[in-house]
């Protein structure tokens, strides 16, 4: 591919120029250049990828495309740079890989919460698919461990690529409101795009909560000329974009309705209303939320021409999601709940689904991050004392703050009223939070879900909420 082609819509310098065709594939990561590849040196928030070029050169780099002015770059290698180099990677890696979005449906979910379990159901929906999300990244039957929310835009790219090579058609991907304001996603338009709601998250890098509502309603841009965005009618935030959407609501008139029936350990039967259809089906996931989310998912699979009657067949198989209202078995007379549940409105909600459900007392377990968002962590604590008979502080990700500020902050919002414990050693809090369960009291581990790791300092630690339940269920 000639230089022209490779930068084509892209404001770029040659500094030098040795070798212009040939190129055989592209990474940022210095680790992965092969002989004939092109290195992207772009500038992070920790480390500054022009310090790896002397490593990118050394496997075998025939081009550096960079971003600094005033580096001292080697005279014998092909030489680009491109200002905003993030900014317009998408583009350039969209040029190498000759636009395989354009071959692909897209189908974007955005939102504080819900985003992977709706990206889940509309897999359940669309077997020929590729799915982008929090828990990892899959190809039709491969896996790959998931480094953001949404890639990298030359990640996301190559993702694309490899999908459109194996005939996958449609392709399912959380976008976080990082990636629409990094321009990851910029290089893209969707077929489809959720809106699932916004509650207070991601306040250390937006600031305020309407710079975050911004970033998010940005995913609007993003649309084909024909796309509808899809978004939650009940959330104040996303009602703002009522007159440019559709909509899906459990309260009010919308594209979509429903309503939840009846909760069992099993699942919940609800009730769905599209134009003069309705359906009453049984699913196992758990929650309101979680209707919202089916409605959501429902509705795109709708506005892409799938029939209302096929949909609805599909989504009654879904099974519960890894980390997701995840239910440990045993055999104590209790129910042990793990959920990524990690910001207030996420407790709320599943502890209001909980409350519902139990018999005897609720327990809840959680923490908040380090180096993330403080001011959410007491609004996080007066969430889980809305519904919570016993509640376990402890640490989730401290990273590099100490713990025991971490939990001051938290237990900032603690009601008096309600008896709690404060427990920096994460295993030592779950230990104690069942051995302190009584019968058919239900305790909920909430905060990292799926993750099986636990980040303290700059050191991530092998950490399971799911294997630890595991443990001193067996042994109590």
């Amino acid at each position: 591919m000639s230089i022209q082609k490779l930068f084509k819509n892209v404001d770029y310098r040659v500094l030098t120029l040795v070798e212009e065709d040939n190129f055989k594939d592209m990474s940022y990561n210095s680790k992965e250049i092969k002989e004939g590849d092109i290195f992207v040196a772009l500038i992070g928030n920790v480390a500054d990828g022009h310090n790896y070029i002397p490593s990118a050169i050394e496997n075998g780099a025939k081009m550096i495309i960079a971003e600094r002015d005033d580096y001292p770059y080697p005279k014998d290698i092909t030489v680009v740079l491109v200002k905003n180099l993030r900014d317009n990677l998408g583009y350039i890696s969209s040029n190498f890989y000759n636009f395989p979005q354009n071959k692909l449906k897209i189908i974007a979910v955005t939102g504080t919460n819900g985003k992977t379990t709706t990206t889940y159901i509309l897999e359940s929906i669309f077997k020929n698919s590729a799915r982008i999300g929090t828990t990892g990244y899959r190809i039709l039957d491969v896996e790959y461990e998931a480094k953001n929310t949404t890639p990298e835009s030359l990640d996301l790219i190559k993702l694309m690529k490899e999908a459109v090579d194996k005939n996958v058609e449609y392709f399912l991907m959380e976008v976080s409101s990082h990636a629409l304001c990094q321009g990851r996603v910029k290089m893209l338009e969707f077929d489809s795009a959720i809106f699932t709601n916004l509650t207070q998250d991601h306040l250390d890098f937006h600031e305020t909560l309407e710079k975050y509502f911004e970033a998010k309603a940005s995913i609007i841009n993003h649309l084909k000329p024909n796309a509808r965005l899809i978004i939650n009618k009940d959330d104040k935030y996303c009602n703002r974009l009522l007159n440019v959407s559709d909509s899906f609501s459990l309260k009010e008139v919308a594209t979509i309705n429903g309503e939840v029936l009846e909760y069992t350990l099993k699942g919940m039967k609800v009730r769905i209303s599209k134009d003069d259809k309705k359906y009453i089906f049984t699913t196992k996931l758990m929650g309101e939320y979680n209707l919202q989310n089916l409605l959501g998912a429902i509705l795109s699979a709708y506005n892409l021409g799938i029939d209302l009657d096929e949909i609805i067949n599909s989504i009654q198989n879904i099974n519960s999601i890894a980390g997701r209202f995840e239910i440990i078995d045993n055999d104590k007379d209790v129910m042990v709940v793990v959920d990524y549940a990690h910001t207030a409105d996420g407790l709320e909600n599943i502890l209001k689904t909980l409350s519902i459900m139990k018999k005897n007392r609720l327990v809840t377990l959680f923490g908040a991050g380090g180096d993330r968002d403080k001011t959410k962590r007491a609004k996080m604590a007066q969430a889980a004392c809305k519904y919570s008979d016993l509640i376990f502080l402890t640490s989730d990700n401290p990273r590099t703050e100490d713990p025991e500020m971490i939990l001051n902050d938290v237990e900032k919002g603690m009601n008096s009223s309600i008896p709690y414990f404060k427990i920096c050693d994460r295993e030592m809090a779950i230990k104690n939070s069942i051995q302190t369960l009584q019968k058919n009291d239900i305790l909920l581990i909430a905060g990292k879900g799926h993750e099986d790791y636990q980040i303290i300092g700059r050191e991530k630690i092998h950490f399971d909420d799911r294997e630890m339940a595991k443990k001193y269920l067996g042994g109590r």
